[in-house]
């Protein structure tokens, strides 16, 4: 307030001229759409720069969401929609955790049902995430193979200074240091609008249907396919370089995913098939098998979880990420099995990376860096796997899939008995662990004695069949959920929708 205004006792007089002449400029349609665009920008740097700061609360008192909607409406301004959404969202942020009621840029969000600004947002946010992915892509081609491509992969592992040329291996971290790029911030947006605004969620899952009939001279995906490509790219490369900024971008996404998770109308519209190929980063091995349509986009949904769980496992864990992760997994579970949609997917990948999260929580508890929260996430990815096997019939799509569910978990028992001592540990107050899930009595415990059941009684059974190979007990567990059917511990999750 002293650098802009002077001091405290005339902020008032400034900063509300200031307010007054960004509406007046952005809401007067007869003015050039240069010095609208001068005037935006201005607006945007000034509010990113006091970020949550005393002179934010002036333009909560000026309310400029009708000339900001204005500008994204106005056919000479809708090229500088990209700005005005993001200082929307910029402004509906400002102490949106202590004074969310009062803010009122929430309020509209939330409240707004004009489908020209909601197309808008979408346009701007479609081009914007597309560029934010490209930028991945052209670092390191992860193009999905071809026949072209796997035959000269091929000759070329047939030359001669390639014959004992080492497995392939990930790219160079340091080459993603700087990704994403600055046009990644459109998320923020477009959380917000999904997060707030139901006719945001309905302009967004028509999207799909729209783009569908519409042949464009530049090949652009639907936004909810473009935002599912961006984020496998975001979470894969979340911890590649520690740095603080893409593990926010990454969280935004997980956050949006969950969003996504727990609408029915956009799981409605992502459930049925696509013919658009959905390009997911295939940068970091293991690979997940190509998408290939015609498909349903909830398997690039479910992907992109997979890959958060797969390649963020460090020291430092971001344990409110994997928490998030793991609530959309369950949620896009739960919609498939209420919906009776047996998707046919990969499975056995999502299995064994939730499987893996708990072997390493086990392995590292006592070296990991957290801000807490690991015996809550080892209580939800639990009860994730017990939901599975629990309505695995309303959910997988053949009883192979399901002998394959019920292998998995056989094949780790090891890791499940580890989590009794994981839990112990977790719940004993005098050890030095990271900071206890507090809450109602957790489930984790009831679910973890449904898997070790389950796991212990083919267990049993594959040792006495002599079993020596995976397709042997592969084999051996098919003949006996064949012959008596799957028999399974206490159904833990009813049948409202989980919160």
């Amino acid at each position: 307030m002293e650098l802009f205004a002077g001091g405290v006792s005339d902020s008032d007089r400034v900063f509300n001229c200031l307010t007054s002449a960004i509406d007046e400029v952005l809401s007067n349609i007869t003015l050039s759409a240069s010095l609208r665009h001068e005037v935006l920008q201005m607006a945007v740097i000034f509010v990113c720069g006091i970020s949550q700061l005393s002179p934010g609360a002036y333009f909560l008192r000026h309310d400029l969401f009708p000339s900001i909607v204005t500008t994204i409406t106005s056919p000479d301004t809708e090229q500088f929609t990209f700005e005005a959404a993001l200082l929307l969202a910029l402004l509906a942020n400002f102490h949106k955790s202590d004074a969310a009621k009062l803010n009122p840029y929430l309020r509209c969000i939330r409240e707004n049902t004009n489908e020209d600004l909601m197309r808008g947002v979408c346009w701007a946010a479609n081009f914007a995430a597309a560029a934010v992915a490209r930028a991945y892509q052209n670092i390191s081609d992860d193009s999905p193979p071809s026949l072209t491509s796997t035959f000269g992969s091929l000759l070329s592992a047939l030359r001669p200074d390639r014959a004992l040329a080492a497995r392939p291996v990930d790219p160079p971290r340091e080459l993603f240091k700087n990704q994403p790029i600055e046009a990644c911030v459109i998320l923020l947006p477009v959380f917000e609008f999904l997060h707030g605004s139901a006719t945001f969620r309905k302009v967004f899952a028509d999207t799909l249907t729209t783009h569908a009939g519409k042949k464009t001279s530049t090949p652009i995906s639907a936004l909810p396919i473009t935002l599912l490509s961006l984020t496998s790219y975001l979470v894969s490369h979340a911890s590649s370089s520690s740095s603080p900024r893409s593990i926010a971008y990454a969280n935004l996404a997980l956050n949006m995913l969950l969003v996504i998770s727990q609408s029915n109308e956009i799981m409605g519209a992502l459930r049925a098939d696509t013919s658009e190929e959905i390009r997911l980063c295939r940068q970091r091995l293991p690979l997940l098998p190509p998408f290939q349509p015609p498909k349903s986009p909830l398997c690039a949904l479910l992907d992109c979880c997979i890959l958060w769980t797969r390649h963020n496992l460090h020291k430092r864990l971001e344990v409110q990420c994997y928490l998030t992760c793991i609530r959309a997994t369950y949620r896009a579970l739960w919609f498939l099995q209420r919906e009776h949609v047996r998707l046919d997917y990969h499975w056995q990948e999502l299995w064994r990376a939730l499987i893996l999260l708990l072997d390493f929580l086990a392995s590292k508890l006592d070296s990991l860096t957290t801000t807490g929260g690991v015996e809550q996430l080892t209580h939800e990815t639990l009860l994730l796997i017990d939901f599975a096997l629990c309505r695995s019939e309303q959910l997988l799509p053949s009883p192979q899939t399901v002998h394959e569910l019920v292998y998995e978990v056989v094949r780790s028992a090891e890791v499940f008995r580890k989590q009794r001592t994981l839990l112990d540990k977790l719940a004993n107050p005098h050890v030095d662990t990271p900071k206890r899930y507090s809450g109602p009595r957790p489930q984790g415990p009831q679910a973890l004695a449904n898997i070790t059941a389950l796991a212990e009684q083919y267990e049993t059974k594959l040792k006495e069949a002599g079993v020596r190979s995976a397709n042997q007990g592969l084999r051996a567990v098919a003949k006996e959920i064949e012959k008596d059917g799957l028999s399974y511990g206490n159904d833990l999750h009813g049948t409202d929708d989980p919160p």
